[in-house]
């Protein structure tokens, strides 16, 4: 469905036009970012563009559910229900403000999806890796190389270091780690580990996306999610097969 068709359905003030686009956005920038993951390879390592797109999308995804549980709750927003500044571009700490409205709404007892996802927020090691590398990159971690120029030093560590420990930490979990290094190219290792991570970030964002329809977070959720359906409807099957380069899905 498109936003013009949600405009249609509701007379909405500006508030909730406002609201509409910042989740096109957000799934917008989930999906590029999604895209550049899939174009790293051997010759390729500017992992900056995939970590800027999707701390972003991701930031602007829950942010904006936290926008509708309090529309639905007060009827309007009384108060922002997130810190602003620095705080509020810390994905670990609005993922637990999530995570608190889900416990409140008792969510993870009512469908076998929903406990799913909500353990999987918890306690999936390497999702929560990837939530700190786009929070601390979000909050100052984008400007390592600046940081160091102006004041020869950063408080945050630097992005493409820790994005390529993590790739590493992911590939030596499948296997001998000395022989798949001898047997494979670069840009096989490379297209392995992106796969589990795209199957990561897909699983994190349907995760989101299911709050929509599941999470009793308002009839506004609802009529919203048809922007997220791509992955509010992708099957655990489908998870990793998505060419997001050409927009379309490729089965493996």
């Amino acid at each position: 469905m498109s936003k013009k068709k949600i405009y249609k359905d509701k007379n909405v003030d500006n508030v909730y036009i406002c609201l509409i686009d910042e989740v096109d956005t957000s799934v917008k920038l989930l999906k590029k970012g999604m895209s550049e993951l899939q174009s790293i390879n051997g010759a390729n390592d500017f992992y900056h563009v995939p970590i800027l797109l999707l701390s972003s999308g991701y930031e602007r995804l829950i942010k904006c559910l936290l926008c509708l549980v309090s529309m639905d709750d007060n009827g309007r927003i009384e108060k922002a229900p997130f810190e602003k500044g620095r705080k509020g571009h810390n994905l670990d700490y609005l993922i637990e403000r999530l995570l608190a409205v889900c416990k409140q709404k008792n969510y993870s007892s009512k469908f076998p999806a929903a406990k799913k996802d909500i353990d999987m927020l918890n306690n999936d090691k390497y999702l929560r890796n990837i939530i700190s590398i786009l929070s601390e990159f979000a909050q100052g971690g984008r400007y390592y190389n600046l940081d160091i120029v102006l004041e020869g030093n950063s408080k945050y560590k630097e992005p493409k270091a820790v994005w390529e420990k993590l790739e590493l930490n992911i590939f030596q979990s499948k296997g001998d780690f000395s022989k798949k290094i001898s047997e494979e190219s670069l840009d096989d290792i490379h297209k392995e580990t992106n796969h589990k991570l795209i199957v990561l970030l897909e699983k994190f964002a349907r995760a989101l996306a299911r709050l929509f329809t599941l999470g009793d977070f308002g009839g506004f959720a609802k009529q919203v999610s048809p922007l997220v359906y791509d992955y509010l409807m992708l099957r655990d099957e489908e998870l990793g097969t998505r060419n997001y380069r050409n927009n379309k899905e490729r089965r493996k």
